[in-house]
């Protein structure tokens, strides 16, 4: 019979959930670090098992645009904020562009 952190383990991998510790392995940042983009709310849990929060394969690929961000180009968490809703809301702009697109019968550029 599975224990209950042996249980936890399974449903991770099936959900694909990664802990603070997983995620700072994947991005190769210290978790101290994806601790700091927790607070500042720029990367958020999806779930929490007990005092572990736990995080989606998908949020590797934005804690490595943070990273970027932040080391690469020296933008501050505040700007990196900025950055990311505004890339999201082009993401979203862009998809509804593509559905108006689709439903009038233009061809995309």
């Amino acid at each position: 019979m599975f224990d209950r952190a042996q249980a936890l383990v399974l449903w991770r991998t099936e959900h694909f959930l990664l802990s603070v510790e997983d995620l700072a392995n994947a991005a190769g940042v210290q978790s101290g670090f994806v601790e700091t983009f927790i607070r500042f709310r720029l990367i958020e849990p999806t779930a929490n098992s007990g005092s572990d929060q736990l995080f989606p394969a998908s949020t590797v690929d934005r804690l490595r645009q943070i990273v970027h961000l932040r080391q690469d180009l020296g933008v501050n968490l505040a700007g990196v904020a900025v950055i990311l809703e505004m890339a999201e809301r082009m993401e979203e702009l862009q998809k509804e562009v593509t559905i108006l697109r689709e439903h009038s019968g233009l061809q995309a550029y």
